[in-house]
């Protein structure tokens, strides 16, 4: 009897550690290919933000996200370097059975020195 009346908060409990987990799993794929694309951008300095998107949403895919938006900003030259900043933003929507949908609105920032041609 006690645990017909516990057994919905412990399934309850279980859907949301593993949406959590599944959220937590898409911001750092995020994350890891901002990075590895800004790696593309240190060696290549004259790739453009659609060449960096396209790069970024051909890794994303691969890992199975969609709808992330990146975002290249430039410095000027300054002491014989630029600084890049990439940024990505991801809209990951958590959805319980039964439930409503809780969207989160996920923003990270890369910043990387860029030599100077």
């Amino acid at each position: 009897m006690e645990f017909a009346l516990i057994a919905p908060f412990l399934i309850v409990l279980l859907f949301g550690i593993f949406a959590f987990g599944w959220a937590l799993n898409a911001m750092s794929s995020v994350r890891y290919t901002l990075e590895t694309s800004s790696r593309a951008l240190q060696m290549k300095n004259s790739l453009t933000q659609s060449e960096i998107q396209a790069i970024a949403t051909q890794k994303l895919l691969a890992m199975g996200l969609k709808n992330v938006n990146v975002t290249i900003a430039i410095d000027p030259p300054s002491g014989g370097f630029r600084m890049a900043h990439l940024t990505a933003r991801y809209a990951f929507v958590i959805e319980f059975p039964y439930f409503d949908q809780y969207p989160i609105d996920y923003a990270t920032t890369v910043t990387v020195p860029l030599v100077a041609s």
